[in-house]
């Protein structure tokens, strides 16, 4: 008895021992040991996350090799940021082919036409791209309805500039919205009336047309060097109009709504490609950001319908115009079925179009991450930033010495400290296909390596369209001469050459011609130039008489310069420009008065012209 309580005494005894070290040694690891706190973690197998998301009944049917898409996470919106060729065009595709099996309602932003050879099915899908053969017959006047639809477009075909002075462009905005509204009831409408109203005709019978709206001020005659240069602006912008001309002829009237409008909740639904190339996208860059605008508008009066998916991919967004309503739109989408894929190189892109407060706004409703290579510093830096950090607990030990040995001690502290999970040396290293991907809710961040799958070409990337040659080189002619009065405003306001006049002395004795001849320069013709001065049309000479030079009495007396009539005609020349070399000293005031000499000169000679034109309305001659 005595013996076997001994022997149970000592594999107590044993046992009590053995799990005494074992919970010391435990518990001497993990202080040891550093312990995470907060924060995310990094893995690069993408089963892990895989795994989590099964178990938590939120794995999505979307599956990019290998990682499943948390759960009705499209409708929050993707991001892919990285260098040009890092694999951004692939991950679309990966997330195309999804959407096409679904039968999804998808709106493309092709900027190289790469997506149109991959996807473009002409059964059920749609191009907009004015110079490709298998255009839409898209309609400005049946897409707006009413004076804020036309404002709209006006915001994005006239973009506000981040340092030019807003009255600019506000003024040409006023003048397109007010010239297309007004358009929008003319039986024979077209983009080729439009801008001739906008762009060829002059000023005065503009100024006729746009009569009883807020724009006819901004052409009225009293500022009429503000109004060129408003012109001027609009000119700039609204030039990429002349590539619409004859698509209203492209079969039956298309609206982007009305499109939006048709989609098929449980059915198969067409795509919207809106393309261009290399060669034309600076010049269909203002009509693709009021496409996408209009489409993004569209959305939110499709009706509420979380189950619905409405994809808008817009890779490169930087290289189109500012969209004013994306910032707001993005966060309403979601209750619509929207899902934007946006893609950009750098977060600085953002910052430049949009600005830092909205770009911040922007990217902070981009839920889902796939982050490529960037090879600068700062790009790379912010973006090793948002693939997030850890919170730990490092340990460390401390020792401490006694003037005995049994005194000498190790204890054992943790500090609270944070590290980001990747530095930007891993995101510039990055090879291509490769990317660090992070999903909404607290699941780490994976760094995964995507598969390159080849897609087969199913159609061609761009059939041209041919275009009305004659049309578009009256308007290209008209485009230049706004341009030219742009470029050249000193001369646009210099006085009309005239020949030199007699002296005063021959001028009062000698009858005035209402029409005086040079001979021309060519010995072979011996027919007289008239000169454009003199020269009057419709049969109006006897009715304008110049009138005789004033002396210098007349000049002394302060009415006007020596050698302008009481007219503000130019009559002597050399007189005038005499006075002008006296007066150089007077500084700006002496310009002032030749300007408006200038001026008088120019809307007498204008004045002239309309005789010739007649009363025909604006656009006829176009």
């Amino acid at each position: 008895m005595t013996r076997t309580a001994c022997i149970v005494a000592a594999v107590a005894c044993v046992t009590g021992f053995v799990v005494t070290v074992w919970i010391l040694g435990r518990q001497g690891k993990q202080q040891s040991e550093d312990e995470i706190t907060g924060g995310r973690t990094l893995t690069d197998n993408p089963a892990v996350v895989a795994n989590m998301l099964k178990r938590d009944g939120m794995a999505s049917d979307i599956i990019i090799d290998g990682l499943p898409l948390l759960k009705n996470s499209e409708v929050k919106n993707f991001c892919a940021m990285g260098s040009v060729g890092t694999g951004k065009s692939r991950l679309y595709r990966k997330l195309m082919d999804y959407a096409r099996k679904r039968g999804d309602m998808v709106i493309v932003y092709d900027k190289s036409c790469d997506f149109v050879k991959d996807y473009y099915d002409p059964q059920h899908d749609k191009i907009l791209n004015p110079q490709d053969a298998r255009c839409v017959g898209w309609d400005l006047w049946s897409e707006c309805l009413t004076l804020p639809d036309f404002e709209n477009v006006a915001d994005i075909l006239i973009p506000m500039g981040s340092n030019e002075d807003p009255f600019w462009q506000g003024s040409a905005r006023t003048i397109f919205v007010e010239a297309a509204y007004r358009m929008r009831n003319d039986e024979d409408r077209s983009y080729a009336k439009l801008l001739n109203t906008l762009l060829s005709i002059d000023l005065p019978r503009l100024r006729a047309y746009l009569e009883g709206t807020p724009a006819a001020n901004l052409v009225d005659g009293k500022i009429e060097k503000t109004a060129i240069s408003i012109r001027s602006v609009l000119t700039n912008y609204a030039k990429a109009l002349r590539y619409m001309q004859g698509v209203e002829k492209l079969g039956a009237p298309f609206t982007i709504r009305d499109w939006m409008r048709g989609v098929k909740d449980n059915g198969k639904n067409g795509w919207l490609f809106l393309t261009s190339d290399a060669a034309s996208h600076k010049a269909l860059k203002p009509l693709i950001s009021m496409w996408l605008s209009i489409a993004s508008h569209s959305l939110l009066s499709m009706g509420e319908n979380p189950d619905r998916r409405v994809w808008i991919f817009a890779d490169e967004l930087p290289t189109l115009h500012k969209l004013p309503d994306l910032v707001s739109i993005v966060p309403e989408a979601r209750k619509f079925g929207g899902c934007f894929v946006l893609g950009f190189q750098t977060y600085s892109q953002l910052e430049d179009i949009y600005g830092v407060k909205a770009a911040a706004t922007l990217f902070g409703v981009l839920r889902t991450r796939f982050l490529f290579s960037v090879p600068d510093r700062v790009g790379a830096e912010f973006a090793a930033g948002e693939v997030g950090e850890k919170e730990y607990r490092k340990a460390s030990e401390q020792f401490s010495y006694g003037a005995d040995p049994v005194r000498d001690g190790v204890s054992v502290g943790k500090d609270l400290e944070r590290m980001q999970l990747v530095s930007y040396s891993d995101i510039q290293t990055l090879p291509d296909l490769c990317c660090y991907v992070t999903l909404p809710g607290p699941y780490p961040a994976v760094r995964l390596q995507m598969v390159y799958k080849k897609v087969r070409q199913v159609a061609h990337p761009y059939e041209p369209r041919k275009m009305d040659a004659a049309a578009d080189g009256r308007l290209v002619s008209a485009i230049e001469m706004r341009e030219a009065e742009t470029g050249n405003m000193d001369a646009l306001f210099a006085a009309t050459p005239i020949l030199p006049a007699a002296s005063a002395s021959e001028t009062a004795d000698a009858p005035v011609s209402a029409v005086s001849t040079v001979p021309t320069e060519n010995p072979a013709s011996d027919v007289p130039v008239v000169s454009a001065a003199a020269t009057v049309t419709g049969g109006q000479e006897a009715e304008l008489k110049q009138k005789p030079a004033l002396g210098d009495d007349d000049a002394e007396r302060g009415e006007l310069p020596p050698g302008i009539s009481g007219d503000g005609e130019v009559v002597d020349i050399a007189q005038y420009e005499a006075w002008q070399a006296q007066q150089q000293s007077m500084g700006q005031q002496a310009m002032q008065r030749r300007e408006e000499t200038n001026i008088n000169i120019d809307r007498h000679r204008r004045e002239l012209s309309e005789v010739h034109h007649g009363d025909s309305e604006p656009g006829d001659e176009f």
